[in-house]
């Protein structure tokens, strides 16, 4: 195994744990429980103290015993010491503990049953009768296990594991083993004892007491020998909504023992819905928790719900293999381990369910990973982390979809037969140990002879990925480049020199079997006839974009949009029978999209590349047509309501078509696909305002609320229709009656369905009140941010939001500072839509003053995606509006701005391409701001994004665009190629403006500054005055000691909790503080007695001496 630095937060390996014997006895009264550890430790070098992980424990008595001693030697600590920063304790002994593999640590202690969602926590539930259950049960990955016991909590510290639970009979306990005995005790409590387990990491330890049911099912045993015995557990009367999930269980435990050649290790499975639970799943050995929506569906759920259950409950039980049996080595490589599971999973499904065409859904799920990937503030797939701060930072999409498309990139570059064969080889090797992500690289070589770590560590130890920029030379010749790809579109030269080993995977019309080519430098010249279609990144099996040439991606938008499901429509246009995979399609709209985007193209030529796919029959590239239309929108948003009903417009036309042919009930016998393109198409034609479309979700949801008719909405409808109806509501009934479904259907799906969708309130009073409700106790923590996600589709709702954030942030970060992926997602929802100069300055200037080391890195993604909005709007404002206009969707007078309408300039779309460049400088100068710390290696972006230094690279240049889009302005540049051949990329400036020119930039700009300056002042003096209001208001409510608002209450009752909590922390350390005093005094008596007994001593060593020399004197 390659041996790695252990981190400094690392425990010394000259103590280790062997065993232990765990008992855990909760004291509901206080939400505390006591503690009892016995742990097999082998002491290496002679050691008078033991550290250990250990956080929020208070630790009673430790005593070391040498268990082969014969006369029972054991030893008791002297003294704790605590290191809260590192959450560690030290254990003091008086003698030395000498080199023995027989110590037994026993320590007992006292801990918290927190409600943070994370170590020994606790949870409530309500049933359909209106009982009350109260659970409790952990959730130790990444460090929280230090919360529940003291111990090496590394996952490379293996140890096997005995636990004994307490708890009241009748409740169910689980764990990760079998229950080996059960015996009663007095007042109605029952000891539980659990067979012992296999050696593994303490992140994978779990246990869960409470009221629970359950449905049970077996493996066939084809694979694994005998069968499995699998159960899930659920709330009570909730366990019916699991037998999909179980299946797929039964499934897959067979599934992956015939993959790996290993049975499945331990002798049963659970599966446990847990009502309160931070990740949606976690992969405990033995015991797999989910949250409830991520593992109970109701049986006739939509295509989606069901799809993404099994790829989660798929992904789980891979770890039980990869990732449990063998563990990784340190965090850093967690990376591997996530997204080996991932892509275990797809493959799994594809197998399982053929026909669901799931690696189209693969390449829609990477996209989020590629927009996060093309920023400047990402970072590696293989990235060093020391504490836990940065650990949780690591749990993202970064981690888990582009590991699992990098691995799935090199799976189809070895071939998947030679691929999974190294990963067997692989598993026997290390299986009960740990590995890295080296160790897998060099199996792999070996057994695939192929230079595997070469061609991975790039990929996995850069940050990003590349773009391919295709240039024609000639009929029959393209030159391919690859460069670095940002999506603000700004690659500078000292930037631009990293090389990727690219897997090109060509097709043409006159080769219907791809070309795998390798190019592992910056260009590659190849043979393709250029009068004909040709695409790279077959299957999209690549992690990086390609941008293609006007006429290729003309010919391919024919092309690709021609085809049907069952075939094309002109046979001139293809050479191979059969439709060309909805992966290339959605593939090739991504890249479009993601390239209007950075500035490589004009938005218009991605609006008329949608035109191609009117006729487009698959539900999985129409779902991508609708994301790539939102994120349009999304930026867009606060621009003149005509442009906006424009894009609308666009939107509906292309949707309403869909549901004209398909209708809204479901034909017996019909196609699943088409059930899901019909909700698609149903959600964003109503979305975009279809007036008949929006009259009969309305007339829908007036039958489903008032006469509980379950068949007026079917499951597929039932979202789009929420949301359709809250869109248009102009009054709180239909809004109540949404509140009403949540509070009282108990089934998980549908909670969360009536839940999400009241964030598409339209007005000032439902978004607060959707606030409110959102931080109410009838929403639970792990769902607040479902309830406030879809607040960003609307001005009003990100307004409120951002508000809200704001005004609150203190006693939400103090309440969720344990849970930094909630921290990480609120930022993302507050202010990850931002598309404006003026929200740009708010957010440095509110995080100014502000420790963000916890969310760093997030806060700055979020950052550079707002300037990513604003350039994009900056550059593309006036080429949409060109476009919409030209095609009919925005006619003359609709151009001119509502008088009303109040609207946020920053846009200089009216200037000339000089002016646009010295106004979009003076943006940058003005929105360094924190980005300055965290950008250190990117200064001189500003300069470089408008061309003022040279940067030869694909990203700086626009190099395509449609021949029927509007004619391109000034400011585009173009890439192109020298008459010998040698292409290469440029910048073509306008002349210099001339003395009368310069006159009038300047003037344009004092004036675009006076208005700025103007637009600033009244704002600061708009929320002075709505300030000074809500304190004269707040003065009048406590003087007239009103009701509280439902946000004041909820804050009272945020504060109030915390108060408590911090009470009984004080409470806490007050124990710590005078147990500590009680120690110091103990030690001052041993030194004190040390010091007598020593004193003693020399005087009667000074009396022997005296003795033998009288004796030798005589």
């Amino acid at each position: 195994m390659t041996a790695k630095p252990r981190p400094s937060i690392s425990l010394e390996r000259t103590i280790i744990p062997i065993h232990y014997n765990l008992k855990i006895v909760p004291c509901p009264v206080n939400f505390s429980f006591l503690g009892e550890v016995s742990i097999e430790i082998c002491i290496a070098e002679p050691t008078y103290g033991i550290t250990l992980n250990a956080k929020e424990l208070n630790i009673q008595t430790a005593t070391a015993r040498d268990q082969l001693s014969t006369s029972g030697y054991s030893v008791t600590a002297t003294s704790v010491s605590y290191n809260v920063e590192e959450e560690t304790i030290t254990l003091e002994f008086p003698t030395v503990l000498h080199v023995a593999t027989s110590w037994i640590l026993d320590i007992a202690y006292i801990g918290l049953v927190n409600e943070r969602l994370n170590g020994f926590y606790r949870s409530v539930y309500t049933d359909a009768d209106n009982n009350i259950h109260q659970l409790t049960t952990t959730q130790f990955q990444s460090t929280h296990a230090r919360r529940a016991f003291p111990c090496w909590d590394e996952p490379a510290v293996k140890a096997t594991f005995t636990l004994t639970l307490v708890a009241p009979m009748g409740m169910t306990c689980l764990s990760n083993m079998s229950v080996d005995t059960t015996t009663l005790l007095e007042n109605r409590m029952q000891e539980v004892t659990f067979l012992k387990t296999p050696i593994m990491a303490t992140y994978l330890l779990a246990w869960t007491i409470g009221d629970f049911d359950y449905i049970e099912a077996y493996s066939s045993g084809e694979f694994n020998g005998e069968p499995v015995q699998c159960r899930l557990y659920a709330p009570v009367g909730l366990a019916i909504h699991g037998r999909y999930s179980l299946d797929l269980a039964v499934k897959s435990v067979e599934y992956f023992a015939r993959l790996f050649n290993i049975p499945y290790p331990l002798p049963k499975l659970d599966l446990v819905a847990v009502p309160d639970f931070a990740p949606g799943a976690m992969e405990n050995w033995g015991l797999i928790s989910f949250r409830t929506y991520a593992v109970l569906i109701e049986e006739f759920s939509s295509h989606d719900r069901k799809l993404e259950i099994a790829a989660t409950v798929i992904h789980e039980i891979s770890h039980q293999w990869f990732g449990n049996l063998v563990t990784m080595d340190w965090w850093s490589d967690l990376w591997l381990f996530e997204g080996f599971a991932t892509h275990l999973a797809y493959i799994a499904v594809d197998e399982l369910f053929p026909e669901w065409d799931i690696w189209s859904e693969f390449v829609k799920r990477i996209q989020e990973v590629l927009k996060h990937d093309s920023l400047r503030t990402s970072h590696p797939v293989e990235v060093g982390v020391e504490n836990p701060c940065e650990i949780t930072q690591i749990f993202d999409e970064v981690s888990y979809m582009k590991g699992a498309s990098v691995l799935r990139m090199l799976s189809v570059w070895l071939g998947q037969d030679k691929f999974l064969q190294g990963i067997r080889k692989f598993m026997l090797k290390f299986m009960w140990g740990n590995a890295n992500t080296d160790d897998l690289w060099q199996t792999l070589a070996e057994e695939c002879h192929a230079d595997v770590p070469g061609f991975m560590q790039k990929w996995t130890r850069q940050t990003g990925y590349p773009v391919l920029s295709i240039t024609e030379l000639d009929d029959s010749t393209i030159l391919v480049r690859q460069n670095l790809f940002l999506s603000t579109g700004d690659v500078r030269e000292e930037e631009d020199c990293l090389i990727w080993p690219v897997p090109l995977s060509l097709i043409t019309a006159d080769e219907p079997v791809a070309r795998n080519i390798m190019m592992d430098s910056k260009d590659m010249v190849l043979k393709v006839d250029t009068n004909k279609w040709y695409k790279f990144n077959m299957g999209q099996a690549g992690f990086y974009r390609v941008s293609y040439p006007s006429k290729s991606l003309d010919l391919l938008g024919k092309t690709f949009g021609a085809q049907r499901l069952n075939g094309t429509a002109d046979a001139t246009i293809r050479t191979r029978p059969g439709p060309l995979d909805s992966a290339d399609r959605v593939g090739l709209l991504t890249d479009a999209a993601a390239l209007v985007a950075s500035g490589n193209a004009a938005t218009s030529s991605f609006l008329t590349l949608l035109k191609y796919f009117e006729d487009e029959e698959d539900y999985m590239v129409w779902g991508e047509v609708s994301l790539r239309l939102q994120e349009l929108l999304s930026v867009w948003l606060e621009q003149p309501v005509s442009v906006i009903n424009a894009l609308k417009e666009v939107q509906r036309r292309l949707f309403t078509k869909i549901v004209k042919r398909l209708g809204w009930d479901y034909a017996e016998g019909e196609d699943p696909s088409s059930g899901h393109l019909r909700a698609l198409a149903i959600r964003f034609a109503g979305r975009a305002g279809d007036p008949d479309i929006v009259a009969e979700a309305r007339k829908r949801f007036g039958a489903f609320m008032a006469n509980k008719d379950m068949s007026a909405i079917p499951p597929d409808l039932r979202f789009p229709v929420f949301e359709i109806v809250l869109r248009t509501t102009v009054g709180t009934e239909e809004y109540e009656a949404v509140v009403s479904y949540y509070r009282e259907t108990f089934i998980p799906g549908e909670k969360l369905v009536a839940l999400t969708v009241l964030g598409y309130a339209n007005s000032q009073e439902l978004v607060r009140r959707t606030l409110a409700f959102a931080m109410s106790p009838e929403v639970r923590t792990q769902d607040i941010l479902t309830a406030i996600a879809t607040l960003r589709s609307s001005m009003m709702g990100r307004a409120e939001l951002w508000d809200f954030m704001r005004l609150h942030w203190d006693v939400l970060y103090n309440r969720h500072c344990d849970d930094l992926r909630f921290l990480d997602y609120f930022v993302v929802l507050s202010i990850g839509s931002f598309s404006s100069l003026e929200r740009h300055r708010e957010v440095q200037a509110f995080f100014s003053t502000k420790d963000t080391s916890s969310y760093e890195r997030i806060l700055a993604t979020c950052l550079e995606g707002i300037r990513k909005n604003i350039l994009w709007l900056e550059r593309d404002r006036q080429d949409v509006e060109n476009w919409l206009r030209v095609n009919g969707y925005l006619t003359k007078d609709l151009c001119l701005r509502s008088g009303g309408d109040i609207l946020v300039e920053t846009s200089f779309g009216h200037l000339s391409h000089a002016d646009r460049i010295r106004q979009q400088q003076h943006f940058y100068n003005a929105s360094s701001g924190i980005h300055q710390a965290h950008y250190a290696n990117t200064s001189g972006v500003a300069q470089s994004i408008h061309g003022s230094s040279t940067t030869n690279t694909a990203n700086s240049s626009r190099s395509s665009s449609f021949s029927s889009s509007p004619a391109p302005s000034p400011r585009r540049v173009r890439s192109g190629s020298s008459p010998g051949g040698c292409h290469h990329h440029c910048h073509h400036s306008p002349s210099p403006p001339s003395s009368f020119e310069d006159e009038q930039v300047q003037l344009l700009m004092r004036q675009q500054q006076e208005q700025q300056h103007k637009l600033e002042e009244q704002q600061r003096q708009l929320r002075q005055h709505q300030y000074q209001q809500q304190q004269q208001q707040q003065q009048q409510r406590q003087q007239q000691q009103r009701p509280h608002a439902p946000q004041e209450q909820l804050m009272v009752q945020l504060q109030q909790q915390l108060w408590q909590e911090q009470r009984f922390k004080l409470h806490h350390l007050q124990m710590l503080e005078r147990q500590e005093q009680h120690q110091q005094l103990r030690e001052q008596e041993d030194r004190l007695q040390k010091k007598n007994g020593e004193q003693e001593q020399r005087a009667l060593e000074n009396d022997m001496e005296l003795l033998r020399v009288s004796e030798r004197e005589l």
